[in-house]
């Protein structure tokens, strides 16, 4: 400690009786390189919310893979408790939301797997709903007439059930997730939670950790951590899937060290991100060759099957360039589930962070790697929570060898005097029309709460009337309320600390720079970066 950047020379030497060395003559040459922490070089914008690294007190040294086998544990214990108190157990159905891909399915269940530990509820899925979600979600992918793949933890699924009480929940007879509804009331056996409803009335809750799961390790984790745990726990392969994954290594000739590249291209994401031609991948798989040497394959996968082929063609004499074969008889799931599993397998992740699958196969790569993956993000922003007021950034802490994931606070901020107040929105159609000229006609309609950003108070709450009282007079109240605060109001800022921008074309923020995040999990051979 304290000694300045730059080569440094130690010469030991062990004297005899009379001054000369004998005993022993070592010498050793070290280099110290100072890096910045990742905020100073991209400042996280005040008010967001997440872990920095001048905060996080997590031993360099720490093994996080030694707490991972209690973490497991954990999940598994509460997922199958004893069989025969499974019809006593309150349950937290989980639905998704829309047609979508696997990737955000792992995403939703992850955050079910955080309310169920908070709520002390199994989490299971509802089953008519997940077939038809799947079956829709392979026939539109992959063109298909037919599918009866149904739910991945199902009975024809690929993947281990989620746990084995699911038969004993009731989707006719369970409540939903509506305001009022009391999760962790047990005495309602069965909440469902489901679609925009996550998004709306537990948007405060997407982020948290388990009290139950932090207590596992000695100093308080970051939300990577636990979503690498979590992920690990929800993709566990059948043994069917299993032989069938190592069946296609050994087709393909899978031999370490390898480079896995995850191009995530369909038309469905330009909303979100900016997607990257295939120069920009052999590009970053260029520099980890050049950083550690001896790397020449590289398993790709793709939503884009051109893209894969257009790879091969280009760069198969640079780089010996593998994919999936085609089997007779296999399942459009099962090269789904075997191209996240190989992902999680390889040495090194080239991926983006604004694809759900990507961060899915970066979780599974994480925890077969201690924790600490070697990868490189060809985009640091996650765009999708901003239809759930949030954005979610990715950042690596070259000090500690630690990824960690940043959250910001898309909510509308009126500044009002020394007051920065949140406008939480839900789009109700029973919002009352309530404008102010600051706002203009995209504020008319009044939010769901009003929150004082530094303390978390709220402010104002468009469901303070009670039955009991008299409802129009305290509405009206309300609304006057309403009116007297944003009538104070001398700034507004739209989007929060969400300023990336984005339309049908692009993401104007990464076409001014794409931001390369890269990961280390052990010490770089040398500094070329």
């Amino acid at each position: 400690p304290g000694l300045p950047a730059g080569l440094h020379h130690l010469l030991l030497q062990v004297l005899d009786d009379t001054g000369k060395p004998g005993l022993l003559d070592h010498y050793t040459a070290f280099e110290i390189t100072r890096l910045q922490a990742p905020e100073s070089i991209i400042p996280i914008p005040e008010g967001a919310v997440g872990i920095r690294s001048e905060e996080l007190p997590i031993d360099p040294s720490m093994d996080f893979a030694r707490y991972s086998p209690k973490v497991q544990e954990m999940l598994y214990n509460h997922q199958h408790p004893p069989q025969t108190s499974c019809r006593s157990m309150p349950f937290l159905i989980w639905e998704p939301w829309g047609i979508v891909g696997f990737g955000a399915q792992l995403l939703g269940l992850r955050v079910a797997m955080s309310l169920g530990l908070q709520t002390q509820r199994v989490v299971v899925g509802n089953p008519d709903w997940e077939n038809n979600l799947v079956n829709s979600e392979l026939k539109w992918r992959f063109n298909l007439t037919e599918s009866n793949q149904g739910s991945p933890w199902g009975e024809l699924g690929s993947l281990q059930e989620l746990s084995w009480c699911a038969s004993s929940s009731n989707v006719l007879e369970s409540v939903r997730a509506l305001p009022g509804v009391d999760m962790n009331d047990i005495s309602i056996s069965n909440v469902r939670v489901s679609g925009d409803l996550w998004g709306v009335e537990n948007r405060e809750r997407i982020f948290e950790m388990p009290e139950v799961a932090m207590k596992l390790l000695p100093e308080p984790p970051n939300l990577f951590w636990w979503w690498t745990e979590t992920t690990h726990y929800l993709h566990r392969p059948k043994p069917k899937l299993g032989s069938f994954i190592e069946a296609q290594k050994k087709l393909m000739g899978w031999e370490h060290p390898i480079i896995g590249i995850h191009m995530r291209l369909g038309v469905d994401k330009n909303r979100e991100a900016q997607r990257f031609p295939t120069k920009y991948y052999i590009h970053e798989a260029r520099r980890i060759r050049k950083l550690f040497g001896g790397v020449g394959t590289i398993f790709v996968c793709s939503d884009r099957k051109s893209a894969v082929t257009k790879m091969i063609s280009e760069y198969g004499k640079e780089f010996r360039i593998i994919t999936q074969p085609k089997v007779e008889g296999a399942l459009p799931m099962e090269y789904v589930h075997t191209d996240l599993a190989l992902l999680g397998e390889c040495d090194y992740l080239i991926f983006t962070f604004s694809s759900n699958f990507g961060m899915a196969a970066f979780y599974l790569n994480s925890f077969l790697h201690g924790h600490r993956p070697t990868y490189v993000s060809m985009d640091d922003l996650f765009e999708g929570f901003r239809y759930y007021g949030h954005q979610m950034t990715l950042t690596f802490n070259h000090q500690n060898g630690v990824s960690e994931l940043g959250v910001r606070v898309c909510a509308s901020q009126l500044t009002a005097g020394n007051q920065t107040l949140l406008l939480i929105d839900d789009k109700r159609d029973s919002a009352v029309e309530i404008c102010a000229n600051l706002l203009g006609e995209e504020y008319c309609k009044s939010p769901r709460t009003l929150k004082d950003q530094e303390t978390g108070t709220i402010l104002w709450d468009s469901d303070s009337c009670t039955v009991a009282e008299d409802w129009d007079a305290c509405t009206e109240r309300l609304h006057d309320t309403y009116r007297s605060i944003v009538a104070q109001a001398d700034k507004v800022r739209e989007k929060g600390d969400c300023e990336e921008e984005c339309d049908d074309k692009s993401c104007s923020s990464l076409s001014e720079g794409n931001r390369r995040v890269l990961g280390f999990g052990f010490r770089i051979p040398n500094d070329e970066l």
